[in-house]
């Protein structure tokens, strides 16, 4: 087994295990009969929380968008992925498997692919810039000069480039998450339902 397929294989079992450690918090928060573990003061606080850490993800690409010049921070990075897995999963443990309304439901299955597309983007990423160092460093190997080092990997750096078009399907899923979790947020306040 290659290291790539050991590192999917590690992120699928992580993955796998956090949701199923979320719902089972879930359900066992919500032995009481009457009333789930999502609408109690607790899991409201706890769906509030990861909205708040959600919303956080959004100062990278924020950030990004509107200094596409300068570098951004990898700590940056760094809040935007654990952000993008912590908040998930408190509104995982805020909603539980209690599927009831459309909206709710719609905005947790569209959480899901957000998070979903951002483990696959970033997997691909690291696996593209992975790539375009072992390259280099086979080219420098070979006693190429830097000039034709750095032409020889502006060819691959297209190739990463066409990597971005995974943002065509990582951002509308976000912009769509956002709108029904506000969707759900406002008929939940509406009804009376915090």
């Amino acid at each position: 087994m290659s290291a790539v397929e050991r590192r999917a294989l590690l992120v699928m079992a992580l993955v796998v295990l956090a949701i199923a450690g979320a719902l089972t918090a879930e359900w066992w928060l919500s032995r009481s009969p009457d009333r789930p573990f999502g609408h109690t003061q607790t899991g409201h606080v706890l769906g509030w929380g990861g909205l708040g850490l959600t919303l956080l993800v959004l100062a990278y690409p924020f950030r990004k968008r509107h200094q596409p010049g300068q570098r951004w921070s990898k700590s940056l990075f760094h809040v935007h992925i654990v952000g993008g897995l912590a908040g998930p999963l408190l509104i995982l443990l805020h909603a539980g498997a209690h599927l009831h309304a459309l909206i709710p439901d719609l905005a947790l299955l569209t959480m899901g692919l957000v998070v979903l597309s951002g483990i696959v983007g970033q997997a691909l990423h690291a696996l593209a810039l992975r790539s375009m160092n072992e390259q280099r460093r086979l080219l420098i190997h070979q006693g190429l000069p830097e000039p034709e080092v750095e032409a020889r990997l502006q060819a691959l750096a297209k190739q990463e480039e066409t990597f971005r078009l995974w943002q065509v399907i990582h951002g509308p899923l976000t912009v769509t998450f956002v709108a029904l979790a506000l969707l759900h947020i406002g008929g939940a306040l509406y009804y009376g339902g915090v």
